[in-house]
């Protein structure tokens, strides 16, 4: 498994742009405080996160995606701390995230530990592929890693739910950004 995922990334270039539904809602990243990118490829977002002021946690499966993301973050003259890592066993620290990213990732297991891991009034920024991809002739085809309708929206429903969408143009995708309830003193904006 983590030699394909090494070719995927040995072999793209397509990882060097962050995410855009992190970009659309840079109003809400603080200018300190703490971020985790779950399943963080190339580290495109950590790096964007980071150059924003954040101390960065990315945590990825893939040696090579993890040293292209250092190669970015040097390039881009910052620093982010790069685990490889297993998500499914990787212990997440408990509420000491202001930022919690995870794109093109699913586990409903990992949904608990996100809650966990994310400080009161932070912001989960969430998108990956649905069932809905299956229509679709490229992407993920394992239905174990597509979202179900109203996946996230349900996992997270209880939170102060920012934006979301399911779309199926071009891709069957879910994007989700939410605040955890609760107000942190640590971070304030």
């Amino acid at each position: 498994m983590g030699q394909s995922w090494d070719d995927r990334y040995r072999n793209s270039t397509a990882w060097e742009q962050p995410n855009r539904l992190l970009t659309s809602f840079a109003g809400l990243i603080p200018t300190r405080g703490r971020a985790l990118d779950l399943a963080c490829g190339a580290g495109s977002n950590s790096v964007w996160l980071a150059e924003r002021g954040l101390e960065v946690t990315g945590i990825d499966f893939s040696a090579e995606a993890l040293r292209k993301g250092e190669d970015l973050a040097q390039s881009r003259g910052c620093t982010v701390h790069w685990f490889q890592a297993d998500l499914q066993s990787y212990p997440l620290p408990a509420a000491e995230a202001d930022i919690v990213v995870c794109f093109c990732y699913r586990d409903p297991a990992l949904y608990p530990r996100i809650r966990a891991a994310l400080r009161p009034g932070g912001h989960l920024f969430y998108e990956t592929y649905t069932l809905n991809q299956l229509s679709y002739a490229s992407g993920p085809r394992n239905p174990d890693h597509l979202l179900r309708p109203g996946e996230l929206l349900t996992a997270f429903a209880d939170w102060q739910v920012l934006f979301y969408r399911e779309t199926w143009i071009k891709h069957g995708l879910a994007s989700l950004v939410a605040k955890k309830p609760g107000t942190t003193l640590s971070n304030p904006m």
